[in-house]
C-alpha cells in the first residue's frame, strides 16, 4: 500500500512539473526576444556578405572601424537632438561623416567600400530581428 502511494506521489510530482515546465516554456516562445547587436558577430556576417570586389580591398578591422563610426554619428545625432523630436540621419550625411573620418585617421576606404559595410549592416540588423515594419511619423521630421 505504500508503495502505491509512493508511485501515485511521483507520478503527481512529475505531471506538475510537465505543466509548469510546459507553461513557462509557451510563455517565453511568445515573447520576442530582444535584438541586440554583438560587434564581432556583426563584423563577421557582414564581411562574408560583402561583395567580392569590397571584400579583396577591406578588412575586418575596416569592416569594425566603419561600424564604429556609425555608431559614433548615430549617438552624435540622438545627444544633439536631445528634446526635440525625431531627427533623421540622412544615409548620405552618414557616409559623407565616416568618409571624413576615414580620410583623417588615414584609412584607405572608398565611399562604395562605406557603401557595402552600411548596406550589409541593413543584412545583419534583419537577421537579428531589429527591422521591424515601417513606421510612419510626422510629415516633416527634423534634419
Amino acid at each position: 500500500m505504500l508503495w502505491l502511494f509512493v508511485a501515485v506521489a511521483v507520478v503527481a510530482v512529475v505531471i506538475i512539473g510537465f505543466v509548469v515546465v510546459g507553461r513557462e516554456t509557451s510563455i517565453q516562445a511568445a515573447r520576442a526576444r530582444p535584438a541586440v547587436f554583438e560587434l564581432e558577430e556583426a563584423v563577421d556576417f557582414i564581411a562574408d556578405a560583402l561583395p567580392e570586389d569590397v571584400a579583396s580591398r577591406i578588412s575586418h578591422d575596416d569592416v569594425r572601424w566603419i561600424l564604429q563610426r556609425d555608431v559614433d554619428l548615430l549617438e552624435e545625432a540622438t545627444t544633439e537632438g536631445a528634446g526635440e523630436g525625431i531627427r533623421v540621419v540622412g544615409e548620405d550625411q552618414a557616409i559623407a561623416r565616416i568618409l571624413g573620418a576615414a580620410e583623417a585617421a588615414d584609412r584607405d576606404l572608398s565611399d562604395g567600400d562605406i557603401v557595402a559595410v552600411l548596406e550589409a549592416r541593413l543584412g545583419y540588423l534583419d537577421a537579428i530581428g531589429a527591422i521591424g515594419p515601417e513606421v510612419h511619423g510626422p510629415d516633416e521630421p527634423l534634419a
